[in-house]
């Protein structure tokens, strides 16, 4: 089974739990396990939707959207269109059903398909890849392809190569017969470097789990 057949299936399982990390009414040990393992989710969000605001016409492309939680809170921040990519039809089912209970299914777009096969005319202010790069092989490609859609800023996390939670996340994972990567801070330079972004033009914040890469290719 070749990666992203396994990434996707694993996705397709997990989507309602995975949303469920953003919600505040839950069951108390899921609010512990979350604050454990997944308050970085939490705190991405919060920065991105701080940062990737602008005056004036400013449209999103969400790779690796998910359940939408990004596309819809900035469509709601002022976002004029949000385009979300994902290859989980049921990570997508749930955007969609929220754009409609939220009424922004006129500025949301989500579409089923794997980012590198993807293709638009459209350049965006902020491309977002949040929780992305984590489950990719070979990632300078996708983020390339971001760096050439993008006429502003890129956002993308990277989790972290040393940190305690590593070896219980490759666990997790094994165990579940998925696939996820870390990255060490050079690493996630070097891969910028690769996409054709001068380190002048990027700034790296250290997250606790998380490297966020903010590039202004």
């Amino acid at each position: 089974m070749s990666e992203s057949k396994i990434v996707r299936e694993h996705f397709d399982r997990a989507a309602e739990r995975f949303d469920a990390v953003y919600e505040t009414r839950k069951p108390l040990y899921q609010r512990v396990i979350d604050r454990l393992f997944r308050a970085v989710v939490i705190r991405r969000f919060e920065l991105v939707r701080r940062l990737a605001p602008l005056p004036g016409d400013w449209k999103v492309l969400d790779v690796g959207c998910g359940s939408g939680r990004y596309a819809l809170a900035l469509a709601s921040d002022g976002a004029s269109r949000v385009v979300g990519v994902d290859f989980s039809s049921e990570m997508i089912r749930i955007a969609r059903t929220e754009a409609e209970r939220m009424e922004l299914s006129d500025k949301c777009e989500f579409r089923v398909a794997e980012f590198r096969n993807f293709s638009t005319e459209e350049m965006f202010e902020a491309v977002v890849a949040m929780g992305y790069f984590d489950y990719l092989s070979d990632p300078v490609v996708d983020l390339r392809q971001m760096v050439e859609m993008c006429s502003g800023r890129v956002f993308a996390s990277f989790p972290k190569r040393w940190e305690w939670r590593v070896p219980l996340r490759r666990m997790r994972f094994a165990l579940s017969g998925s696939f996820v990567r870390f990255y060490a801070r050079e690493q996630v330079l070097a891969l910028f470097d690769d996409a054709g972004v001068s380190r002048e033009r990027l700034a790296l914040i250290d997250l606790g789990r998380d490297w966020i890469a903010i590039a202004r290719p």
